[in-house]
């Protein structure tokens, strides 16, 4: 069973209560008004019962709100921020998500277990793990982490798709179609290739045209949508090694 937060306990017992004690409210004021106004007592009857009503549900709001004493309460404190988390029950191995910066509290036989830091080889931003630790994805640009592990302890790696891989393969781009007619594109072409706007028009003749060698995925697929948007249509290639 998951192990509840102290604060969530309390709030929940809190609203439960409140209810009945607004319960208590609108059913003494429309109890007591019946009473002023009662006229020839025909809802003396009713007054009276919402007046009882109003009384049981206060008493039972009491009873409600009083169960918070038996709330007990464990606190935790987070070995990153040092947040004091406090849970309803000492937790034995599952792990908790601290209220303040949302990193897990690794908990091993009742007890927090100190954590390392690691900087992203990709990224260098600051990620965190435990000993119980056998994955670790950068937070920030999704890589794999790559951490150290106990001697005869097997290493393991992610499944395919659940981090970010890098695509060393080189591409060439391709201008697959394009008309000269276009200044934007020529334009762009320009830009994008250092060449004059009589080239370019040379270029657009003869499509379909390699553009460019040699680019990492990344550019291709940048520059193919920098072309699409000027209404041309390219594609990256993987250059045959």
């Amino acid at each position: 069973m998951r192990i509840q937060r102290y604060s969530d306990v309390i709030e929940r017992i809190s609203e439960r209560a409140f209810y009945f004690f607004i319960g208590t409210v609108f059913c003494g004021a429309l109890g007591a008004l019946l009473m002023r106004y009662r006229g020839d007592g025909m809802f003396l009857g009713l007054a009276w019962v919402l007046v009882l009503a109003a009384i049981g549900m206060f008493a039972y709001g009491v009873y409600i709100a009083s169960t918070t004493t038996k709330v007990t309460s464990f606190s935790i404190e987070c070995p990153i921020c040092t947040e004091v988390n406090e849970l309803t029950e000492k937790p034995e191995s599952e792990d908790i998500t601290c209220v303040a910066c949302n990193h897990r509290i690794p908990i091993k036989d009742g007890k927090v277990l100190p954590v390392m830091q690691v900087r992203c080889g990709y990224c260098n931003s600051l990620n965190y793990y435990s000993d119980k630790t056998e994955l670790l994805i950068c937070e920030t640009c999704n890589h794999e982490i790559p951490i150290h592990q106990e001697d005869g302890k097997p290493v393991k790696h992610l499944p395919k798709g659940f981090a970010v891989v890098d695509d060393n393969m080189l591409y060439e781009l391709v201008l697959l179609d394009g008309h000269k007619t276009n200044e934007d594109l020529v334009k762009t072409l320009q830009s994008m290739l250092a060449l004059n706007r009589n080239q370019v028009r040379d270029l657009l003749d003869e499509v379909p045209v390699t553009l460019l060698q040699g680019i990492t995925r990344m550019k291709a697929d940048m520059l193919t949508a920098q072309l699409t948007v000027h209404g041309a249509n390219a594609e990256a290639r993987i250059i045959e090694q």
